[in-house]
């Protein structure tokens, strides 16, 4: 008999996400929207990529279940991500913190119907190979505590330029 991984899964995602929205608790309005010279997403289209990104999983997941595996030829991943980005680029803060509430409980609603033995279930991710949905659905949690660690790199970032140029000046 294979060990329900659910609970654990589960806690491994709620926790990763509320760690990810305390990096960015009580944010100024500047701060979700300053971009360091190099490109990188500013924090609200950091988030707005977390999002869009658990809800591709959840699909392959989903998809994986149903037994239609999601085929994306010529798949590229920073492609993917670009786009999608940039159909949520104009998203205020408020609406891309609701999407990934929405995304977080859907994620979680269907992890609790599944059963255990549905985790095991291997699918073909687009960008990671042949996975499993508990593997699929785990990679949610690190994504968030990867693009967390990036955002409190970034406020870092922000702040030394910000008080950098204040220390310069006097």
């Amino acid at each position: 008999m294979q060990a329900d991984e659910r609970p654990k899964i589960a806690e491994r995602i709620t926790s990763a996400r509320a760690k990810l929205l305390a990096a960015v608790e009580g944010l100024e309005a500047a701060a979700w929207e300053w971009r360091p010279g190099d490109g990188r997403w500013s924090v609200r289209l950091t988030l707005a990529h977390v999002g869009e990104a658990q809800w591709s999983h959840l699909e392959v997941a989903r998809r994986a279940v149903a037994g239609e595996p999601m085929e994306l030829p010529g798949f590229e991943l920073d492609a993917w991500n670009a786009a999608a980005v940039a159909e949520r680029a104009a998203w205020p803060v408020e609406r891309v913190l609701a999407d990934l509430d929405a995304a977080q409980e859907a994620t979680l609603a269907f992890l609790e119907e599944l059963d255990a033995g549905q985790l095991a279930v291997t699918e073909s991710h687009p960008a990671l190979g042949e996975i499993s949905i508990g593997q699929t659905l785990r990679i949610i949690a690190v994504h968030d505590s990867m693009h967390r660690r990036d955002i409190v790199k970034l406020l870092e970032e922000m702040g030394e330029r910000t008080h950098g140029s204040e220390a310069g000046g006097s």
